[in-house]
């Protein structure tokens, strides 16, 4: 009797065989699907552990320091207050072992201000210039050159800063005479605090060098981000704009700039986190002493002095400290950076992200939007009453000083022009001038947004113009044999090329496949809110301090060797250190980048393998990576790119080294670290072969982003 439940030559279950097959698939799947979750939360176990390595290794410091450590107040000790002091007291020495923050995070504080009061107007005009003023051939090769700003090794910014832009801010030459800009700030506007002459000040090292080469390095993250937001604004509401009769900056200024506030908002956020995480531009220029403004002396908070921020101290006293008090102490401040930069990368991701997503108008309540009314002319009434404040105490002074002859200083022309700006914008609205005064202001409006483009284009131009001049020429036979330990004036830097290969080696085997397979996971299982969580965790990664990194994997390797019951003198791993601190920083470009590639494939690649039969796993290996692998291989290359020139992971972890060596388990040598060392070096051969290595990063930096714009270029997906 035939089975009900069967039609002709048709089964209710499968084959035994094609049963098996099937159970093995569904293994198959499930084990690719848990593998590279592994691999994609390595970014929460990264982030989570830096946390507790960072806090344990803070332990005696918090003992011995508890709040104090974050005082404004020193220890008192004759007429100046003492802030760190590192050395412990003793019967000579009557104080002693003084730890106290806040020297590091004024610099710091003032450092980034300094840099975002520059960087921002400039990068979110060239933002508008590129997104809405430039034609799209024009466009893409202008952003192209500003994003390499952000590719540049921060220890070429820095060298470059410390030997051509010192000596333009300080404030007199060898003999005497004042010819910076420094002592033009200081006869214009000296009356303000901010740039008046202290004891200390003059040399150029300080915090406004500091400032101004942190906004060089900032400038391209903002414009970046900025540009991208601006794009996000539906062109529904640009048309609006303009179909009721509004100018091209009237629509920019009152529309567009309007709807992507929150973004631009997380923009400068993002520029903030970098400028706070910079280590090794600010520490070859902002001239490495503890000072704090002090109350009733005035010139104690002038930019023109020198000081530290929390990276620059970290990696000035943490590779030479002292005693375990000192390692913790200073653990303690990169863990109070870290905490810092992950809270203001959080803030500026989820602004961006916010902003990203909105997809109509902006609708809020009556009372939101009296609130956020009364916010704006809060904020505007305040900054103008400090600027009106600075300008009258400026005029006041310069009156009392020169007479009548006092308002035509440079401070009072600014002043009046720009109250000569506000009363027209007020005066001439209801006029038959007031469509003469719109076109004026749109092609004003225009005119600046070109300005900072080319402002920002010139700054690169400007570096790399005077790199390469500095360099070439140390591009010789010499320049790549081994160093000489009998004879060092020789040269040599065939060994820190080695070893900057080798590191980058070791950091790939780290980053690559966790960077893939976790991409891989965001892509394809990422669509909830463990895999929103994942990535969110991945990006603050991405903005962790790289000196930090380099302090967690310091650490970890002491751990190892503890663990290990290593011998004094024996391996100190400080190469694996190295790879392993470099690995985890590309971990999150790699993943970012393939998981946006992966999504890319056409989903009908992916349905017609699995209608074939082929399991999850097997689509993904076998069709999706081939289709994305330009891509993938654009995002390994940016990676490397960004590693091969950092300097502050490995000279937290030791890897130093002057003389041929390419055991990891020692100390090896890198490129930008040579730019470090050499930097105040008294022999010309090193100064010039420093310009060499400097030329030798900027080139691997051109020629990898190059590379991964041709291979981003061409479609991957199979036709």
């Amino acid at each position: 009797m035939a089975n009900p439940n069967t039609r002709e030559g048709v089964h209710s279950n499968p084959p035994s065989g094609q049963k098996g097959r099937f159970q093995r698939s569904q293994v198959v799947d499930w084990l690719f699907r848990n593998i590279t979750f592994a691999f994609a939360v390595s970014t929460v176990l990264a982030i989570a552990g830096i946390a507790v390595t960072l806090y344990s290794a803070s332990h005696l410091s918090l003992q011995h320091n508890h709040l104090s450590f974050y005082s404004i107040h020193g220890v008192a000790a004759s007429s100046t207050p003492i802030y760190w002091d590192p050395v412990a007291a003793d019967g000579d020495k009557l104080i002693g072992d003084v730890y106290r923050a806040m020297p590091f995070v004024y610099g710091t504080l003032v450092t980034s201000l300094i840099a975002l009061i520059i960087a921002v107007p400039i990068g979110v005009g060239s933002a508008i210039y590129l997104s809405e003023i430039a034609p799209k051939w024009l466009s893409a090769p202008i952003s192209f050159m500003i994003e390499m700003l952000a590719a540049v090794p921060s220890i070429v910014y820095g060298f470059w800063a410390l030997v051509y832009l010192v000596p333009k801010l300080q404030m007199s030459d060898s003999v005497g005479n004042a010819v910076g800009i420094e002592s033009w700030l200081n006869r214009n506007f000296g009356h303000i605090p901010l740039f008046a002459r202290a004891p200390d000040s003059g040399s150029g090292m300080d915090f406004l060098a500091a400032g101004l080469i942190l906004a060089l390095m900032v400038l391209p993250f903002i414009t970046a981000v900025s540009r991208d937001i601006l794009r996000t604004v539906p062109h529904s509401q640009r048309e609006a704009a303009l179909g009721l009769g509004a100018t091209r900056w009237e629509t920019i200024h009152s529309v567009v700039l309007r709807y992507a506030s929150g973004g631009i908002i997380g923009a400068v956020m993002l520029g903030l986190g970098r400028a706070i995480g910079e280590t090794m531009a600010v520490t070859m220029v902002i001239g490495s002493k503890i000072n704090l403004p002090t109350r009733g002396d005035a010139s104690s908070f002038s930019l023109f002095r020198p000081g530290y921020t929390m990276t620059s101290v970290l990696a000035d006293q943490y590779p030479n400290a002292n005693s375990d008090l000192h390692v913790s102490s200073l653990a303690e401040i990169a863990f109070t950076l870290f905490v810092v930069t992950m809270v203001v990368n959080g803030l500026a991701r989820g602004l961006v992200w916010f902003t990203a997503m909105r997809t109509g108008g902006i609708t809020k309540s009556d009372t939101s939007i009296k609130l956020r009314r009364l916010l704006s002319i809060a904020v505007r009434g305040a900054a103008l009453i400090a600027v009106a404040s600075l300008f009258g105490i400026q005029i006041y002074s310069d009156m009392a000083s020169h007479g009548i002859k006092g308002l035509l200083g440079g401070a009072e022309l600014i002043g009046f022009g720009a109250v000569t700006l506000i009363a027209a914008g007020i005066v001439i609205p209801g006029t038959r001038h007031y469509i003469a005064w719109r076109n004026l202001s749109n092609l004003a409006g225009l005119a600046l947004c070109c300005l900072c483009t080319a402002a920002a284009c010139g700054a690169l131009a400007l570096l790399f113009v005077y790199v390469l001049k500095a360099g070439t020429g140390a591009l010789n036979w010499q320049f790549f044999h081994r160093p000489d330990a009998m004879k060092p004036e020789a040269g040599g830097m065939l060994h820190a090329v080695a070893g900057t290969v080798e590191l980058i080696l070791m950091a790939s085997v780290l980053g690559v496949p966790m960077g893939v397979l976790g991409g891989i996971y965001l892509a394809e299982f990422g669509n909830n809110r463990l895999g929103f969580w994942i990535r969110y965790a991945t990006d603050l990664l991405n903005g962790v301090p790289s000196i930090v990194l380099g302090i967690f994997a310091y650490t970890l390797v002491i751990a190892l060797r503890t663990v290990l019951h290593a011998p004094p003198g024996g391996a100190t791993y400080q190469g694996y250190a190295g790879g392993f601190a470099l690995g985890v920083m590309m971990i999150p470009t790699v993943m970012r980048t393939t998981e946006e590639l992966v999504r890319l494939v056409p989903p009908g690649i992916r349905e017609g393998s699995l209608a074939l039969g082929a399991t999850h796993a097997r689509t993904v290996w076998g069709v999706v990576l081939p289709a994305a692998r330009g891509g993938i291989v654009t995002g390994i290359l940016l990676a490397i790119a960004r590693v091969a020139g950092e300097t502050a992971p490995l000279l937290m972890v030791g890897c130093n080294s002057q003389l041929w060596n390419i055991n990891p388990k020692e100390a090896v040598a890198s490129l930008p670290v040579q730019i470090y060392v050499l930097r105040d070096s008294v022999e010309p051969l090193a100064l010039h072969q420093s310009w060499g290595v400097a030329v030798v990063l900027m080139l691997m930096v051109l020629v990898f982003n190059v590379f991964a714009r041709f291979l981003t270029r061409s479609k991957y997906a199979p036709h």
